[in-house]
């Protein structure tokens, strides 16, 4: 009897096992179910597709979205007719700064040295109106070749190539240590570059698509 009553006891403890396992296997299943649908999750979100940083193009593969410089909207993360305090915020103090008239031109230098590449932002107050308080940016200037449009265009670029890819007609120049420094704008696209005596580009500028006003403003 008492042989008997172990081998129950036995078989008891067995059914018994199995029957924790099951419940076990479940949870793992729906765990992994879990982790796959929060992995595949961003893929359907359409804001990620609709992405600028997103479009498949070739610049946008080798050209990081904080150095792309789009005609008529913006260079990086700076974006034509935003708040020019947001781009404080990030870039710090100018190491200059011209103001008048409700208007103003900030530098900013690499490294804060005054031989290094530039970026050059003008904004101004909508007088008057309802966002009077907020300076607008108006004009973007860069001129370092980190910096590069969709087509591959950045300083150090010469003319002719420039050409192959936009309509330029002459705006306006000026003098430099180096020179006359001619302007030419597509106008359509809204974009300028400025090229030095021997052809090559400088430095280029964003502005809004058709602003005459802009291509011809002197940022220097």
């Amino acid at each position: 009897m008492i042989k008997n009553g172990l081998i129950l006891l036995l078989l008891s403890a067995g059914l018994c096992a199995c029957n924790q396992t099951t419940p076990k296997q479940n949870s793992a299943n729906t765990t992994a179910q879990s982790a796959d649908s929060t992995v595949r999750q961003p893929l359907l979100d359409d804001t990620v597709a609709k992405s600028p940083a997103s479009t498949d193009t070739t610049a946008t593969k080798t050209t990081v979205a904080s150095q792309l410089i789009i005609p008529g909207k913006g260079i990086g993360d700076i974006i034509l007719n935003d708040d020019v305090a947001n781009i404080i915020k990030q870039l710090g103090k100018p190491d200059s700064s011209d103001a008048a008239m409700g208007s103003a031109l900030m530098v900013w230098y690499t490294k804060h040295n005054t031989t290094g590449y530039r970026i050059s932002i003008f904004s101004h107050h909508n007088m008057g109106g309802k966002d009077e308080a907020v300076s607008h940016i108006r004009k973007i200037l860069v001129t370092s070749p980190e910096f590069k449009t969709t087509d591959g265009i950045s300083t150090g670029a010469v003319k002719d190539e420039i050409e192959k890819k936009y309509t330029l007609k002459p705006t306006s120049n000026y003098k430099s240590e180096d020179g006359k420094v001619q302007v030419y704008t597509d106008t359509d696209k809204g974009i300028s570059f400025e090229i030095n005596a021997s052809g090559k580009c400088i430095a280029i500028v964003v502005h809004k698509a058709h602003d005459t006003a802009a291509a011809y403003l002197n940022m220097h």
